[in-house]
C-alpha cells in the first residue's frame, strides 16, 4: 500500500515541475524580442564608436596630410645653390612628394568603411603609405641640410 502512496505524489509534482518549466508561445515570442532588441541596441553603439573612431582618424590624417604640405611648401621654397641638373632631380623629387601627399589626402576624403574591419585594412595601408612619405620629407630635408 506505501509503494502506491509514493506514486501517487510523484505524478502531481511532475506535472507541476514540467508546467513550470514550459514556456508558452507568447513568452517565447516576447523573449526573441527583447533579444532582437538588445542586439540591435549594441549594433546602434557599434556604429555610433565607429564612426566617433573613423572621424577621430579622419582629424589626425588631415593634420598630418596639411603639416606634410607645409614641409613640401618649404622645401620647395628654399634657396639651393646646386647645379642644374641636381636641382631638376631635388625638384622632380618635391613634385613628387606633393603628389604622394595630394594622393593620400584623395584617398581619405573618398574612404567610406561599412565597417570596424575595412576601417582596421584601410587604416594599416593608409597609415604604411603615410609613414613612408614622412620617412622621405624627414629624409629630404637631412640630405638639403647636409
Amino acid at each position: 500500500m506505501k509503494k502506491n502512496n509514493t506514486s501517487f505524489w510523484i505524478l502531481p509534482i511532475l506535472v507541476v515541475l514540467i508546467a513550470a518549466c514550459t514556456t508558452t508561445k507568447a513568452e517565447k515570442v516576447e523573449e526573441a524580442s527583447e533579444n532582437v532588441q538588445n542586439a540591435q541596441n549594441e549594433l546602434d553603439r557599434a556604429n555610433e564608436n565607429y564612426a566617433k573612431e573613423i572621424a577621430v582618424y579622419r582629424l589626425s590624417v588631415e593634420s598630418d596630410l596639411r603639416e606634410n604640405k607645409l614641409k613640401i611648401a618649404k622645401l620647395q621654397d628654399q634657396k639651393t645653390f646646386l647645379k642644374e641638373g641636381v636641382l631638376a632631380v631635388r625638384n622632380e623629387k618635391i613634385v613628387a612628394m606633393r603628389k604622394r601627399n595630394d594622393e593620400l589626402e584623395l584617398r581619405m576624403r573618398k574612404y567610406r568603411g561599412d565597417n570596424a574591419e575595412d576601417l582596421k585594412e584601410f587604416r594599416h595601408k593608409f597609415d604604411s603609405d603615410l609613414r613612408e612619405l614622412e620617412k622621405s620629407l624627414k629624409d629630404f630635408g637631412e640630405d638639403a641640410i647636409r
